[in-house]
């Protein structure tokens, strides 16, 4: 079994579930909003502008985050 792609939340495909990576060092404000290591996220709709902000979802919880922003946090099982 080869290791899962490791890839930024902003270059995630959408409407595919992924992993936060566990050895992910997410902002503690980032934590605070729930995407903590191995916790499922999903890209639900990107900006039509190139590096604007993207609708995730991490649980139950969507959230509005600039591009920069999802470029901090590193997801797994992203095809």
């Amino acid at each position: 079994m080869s290791p899962l792609k490791v890839i930024s939340l902003e270059h995630a495909p959408d409407n595919t579930w992924c992993r936060v990576a566990a050895q992910c060092a997410v902002p503690s404000r980032m934590m605070a909003l729930g995407f903590l290591p191995h916790e499922q996220v999903r890209v639900v709709r990107r900006s039509q502008f190139k590096g604007g902000p993207l609708v995730v979802q991490v649980g139950n919880a969507v959230f509005a985050l600039r591009a920069d922003e999802a470029s901090q946090v590193q997801v797994e099982g992203a095809s």
